[in-house]
């Protein structure tokens, strides 16, 4: 028979992936710890509520438009060398995936400001533009590492407007703004 070499280079999407390395997990979101016990508050959090945790596109979950699923993670498991997710793939994510039209997963975790370990496994995006450093592609990769994490953020449009900015004001200004609006409120905070 003829094998179309097309059909040989794309692969299915595996279906166990590698969301988090253990240790010390470097992201331009802020770096966060993943171990033995952050791992336990992520599965804790997964099993208690008893819904599969969503992969989207370009974590639209976190915005409030419409977000198809990619994916969905089943269930997690920590092995030697990081936390582990079963994945249950749509057909379009498939396609994109085998495509290489998106190369990169990214979790998205909440993370104790105490001792910065990762707490709560919220979803994860596909993904052209990793925030962890190191990530690996979901296909074609010996190794899958993992992507963002990330607190549900904001678009930078949004976060202008309701700091009262003015439209075209970089990131570094808007954070600086919002740094100097959370040291004015700690100072209130003492002061009162």
């Amino acid at each position: 028979p003829v094998v179309n070499s097309l059909d040989v280079e794309r692969a299915a999407p595996p279906r166990e992936i590698k969301l988090f390395p253990l240790g010390l997990v470097k992201s331009q979101k802020g770096d966060f710890l993943i171990d033995t016990e952050s791992y336990n508050s992520i599965l804790n959090h997964f099993k208690t509520h008893h819904v599969d945790i969503p992969i989207d596109y370009e974590h639209q979950t976190l915005l409030d438009v419409q977000a198809p699923a990619a994916g969905w993670i089943k269930d997690l498991t920590l092995k030697q060398d990081g936390v582990y997710a079963l994945v249950e793939w749509t057909d379009k994510a498939a396609q994109y995936l085998a495509a290489k039209e998106y190369r990169y997963l990214s979790p998205v975790v909440l993370v104790k400001k105490a001792d910065q370990h990762a707490a709560v496994f919220h979803s994860a995006a596909l993904t052209n533009t990793p925030a962890i450093t190191g990530m690996f592609a979901i296909i074609n990769s010996d190794v899958l590492s993992i992507e963002e994490e990330e607190e549900p953020r904001m678009e930078l449009s949004a976060l202008i407007e309701l700091l009262g900015l003015e439209e075209g004001t970089t990131e570094e200004d808007v954070l600086k703004r919002i740094k100097e609006l959370t040291q004015q409120a700690e100072k209130e905070g003492q002061d009162g």
